[in-house]
């Protein structure tokens, strides 16, 4: 979710390094220039934690973790927690919709009417207008709910909110583009994109992802929530939004308002794992892959930036063309991308960058992760 921009960042910290899943390999050489970049973001952007995985083309991983569980007491957080991954959903749910494309049962090129009927209703706009390929890439022109509920984020933590009544929210704001004109990022395509899924499938969403995707990847540490679940199941940091003077504890709050946009939790090394497969065309077709991988520029997301169809392509410093996305929630940033050859990495800190240096610094450790496999 695109929430960075409403919430500012504090607290200092000093750095530590702490907590090893099992199966995966500590990596502390002194000229370890992924440990170096995490020290360096920590020490200058002040995350009350940060984590780490490095996944290598032979899926031998990595994972760092640095700082503390809860600001203010003394225990270090591991690098096997759970954490909220956010708009990283959008991967999940597009890879979805291409294995259904994949099987025929859905068509990228037909429109939202023909699987939701009568379901947006906009001034503007109709669901005879936007095509399934355009929710995927955000060039549908359908307004966000984001502002919504980044302005009074309080008021959200523990409120529900039905899909169906999150997408209605949206579509009280004026629809910014026509459909097809340009990039435009909103949470709403997704919202629709989710319901196409349980429409056509006959099962709920958090279900489907489950069957068709984690299972199959053995990610075992990674869920869509359930209706009205606001605690993370397994051991995870606080996360943290300043508010006046002081961060504010946000770590329990109900994502319902995510849905197929942002709802889900996962670890760093389970997100290596499934960008890693997807790149490689473990999850989806190679038809359908190469559909997701016909991008249009999306600048607006950062400079070189490029949209496909659930996926953020950008150049890294070693020639590379990585392929990921990023997940913004009240508390938790995450950013993941991965090479063709599998190559992958993720890093989730526990507050939001208060800049664009601050975010630009956390894609930087993506690179030098990957680069220096």
């Amino acid at each position: 979710m695109k929430l960075s921009h409403t919430i500012a960042a504090a607290s200092a910290l000093v750095f530590a390094l702490s907590g090893l899943p099992s199966g995966a390999t500590p990596h502390t050489t002194p000229r370890d220039p992924v440990r170096a970049a995490l020290a360096h973001t920590m020490a200058v952007d002040a995350w009350p934690a940060g984590l780490v995985a490095v996944r290598a083309s032979n899926e031998k991983v990595r994972t760092y973790a640095s700082g503390v569980i809860e600001l203010g007491e003394p225990d270090k957080v591991r690098a096997d927690s759970q954490i909220r991954i956010g708009s990283n959903t959008k991967s999940f749910t597009a890879a979805l919709v291409m294995q259904l494309v994949g099987e025929g049962a859905i068509s990228l090129d037909a429109d939202v009417e023909t699987y939701l009927p009568g379901v947006v209703r906009h001034p503007q706009v109709s669901g005879h207008d936007i095509t399934v390929r355009q929710l995927l890439q955000h060039t549908s022109g359908l307004p966000d709910m984001d502002g919504d509920i980044s302005d009074h984020l309080l008021e959200w933590q523990h409120r529900y909110i039905s899909p169906r009544a999150s997408l209605d929210l949206a579509l009280t704001h004026p629809v910014s583009n026509a459909p097809g004109a340009s990039f435009e990022y909103s949470n709403a395509n997704y919202i629709l994109a989710g319901l196409i899924i349980e429409a056509v499938s006959g099962r709920p969403l958090a279900e489907e992802i489950d069957t068709r995707i984690i299972v199959p990847l053995g990610l075992k540490d990674t869920y869509f929530p359930d209706q009205g679940e606001q605690v993370i199941r397994g051991d995870h940091p606080h996360s943290y939004i300043p508010l006046g003077d002081s961060p504010v504890d946000f770590t329990d709050f109900d994502p319902s308002w995510g849905y197929a946009a942002g709802a889900m939790v996962s670890t760093t090394e389970d997100l290596t794992t499934f960008y890693s497969a997807l790149a490689t065309g473990d999850v989806v077709a190679a038809a359908q892959l190469e559909e997701m991988r016909k991008t249009i520029p999306a600048e607006s997301l950062w400079e070189g930036a490029a949209y496909g169809l659930g996926l953020i392509s950008f150049e890294l410093s070693c020639g590379v063309t990585a392929w990921g996305h990023g997940g913004d929630v009240p508390g938790t940033v995450s950013r993941v991308a991965a090479a063709e050859d599998g190559r992958a990495a993720a890093i989730a800190v526990t507050q939001n960058p208060t800049s664009v240096e601050a975010d630009a610094r956390l894609r930087g450790l993506i690179d030098t992760a990957i680069c220096s496999l």
